[in-house]
Parts: C-alpha cells; sequence; structure tokens
C-alpha cells in the first residue's frame, strides 16, 4: 500500500469519519482487488485543493462497477454512503481507471 498525502488540519469529527472511509474502501480493496492472491498496489492519495479536501483510494484490480449487484451484504458501501452524506459530500467512482478508484472531495471548513 502506497500513501501519499501532505499535511492538513482538520476538524476532530471529520477525521475520524475520514478514517473510517478510507479504512473501509482499503478493505474493500484487499478483500476483492486481488483474487487469488494477484499481486498489486493499493493507493492512497489525500491532496488539499483551496479549502477542499480530495481523497483518492485506488487500486489496478479486477475493477467495480457500482451499478452491480454489491457482494457480501451490501452493508459497507451503506455505512460508506453515510459516512460520505456527513461529509456533505458523496463518494463517486472513476469509470475510465483500470481496476477501482474511489474519489470523496469535501469541505475543509
Amino acid at each position: 500500500m502506497v500513501l501519499s498525502a501532505q499535511p492538513i488540519n482538520l476538524a476532530t469529527d471529520k477525521v475520524i469519519t475520514l478514517g473510517l472511509i478510507v479504512s473501509e474502501l482499503v478493505t474493500n480493496a484487499f478483500k476483492y482487488a486481488y483474487p487469488d492472491g494477484d499481486p498489486g498496489e493499493i493507493n492512497v492519495i489525500v491532496e488539499q485543493e483551496d479549502d477542499a479536501l480530495k481523497v483518492i483510494v485506488e487500486d489496478d484490480g479486477q475493477g467495480f462497477d457500482p451499478s452491480d449487484p454489491v457482494k457480501g451484504t451490501g452493508l459497507g458501501m451503506k455505512i460508506l454512503n453515510a459516512m460520505a452524506g456527513s461529509l456533505k459530500s458523496e463518494l463517486s467512482y472513476d469509470p475510465e481507471h483500470r481496476g477501482t478508484r474511489a474519489i470523496l472531495v469535501f469541505s475543509v471548513s
């Protein structure tokens, strides 16, 4: 796993929520991106652009189609969407990325 981040100041409640979101996305990548122990990389990228924080969790694995039925119970996706909503944001996925790229952008103020 590779982390690319810059120092940021963020309210405690946002830090906790962001930590849970990133943890769930990385866990999903470990569970679903590389079946049968295939090798691969998971990247977490955190960038601040003015008043917005952009967080990307990506892999180069088998990919994920958000319109397909969810594997497992789907509880993880419901939790991710609820937590993103609490940051007044929504989780989006880049369909052009080889593998899965989840993107979250929210205001730091």
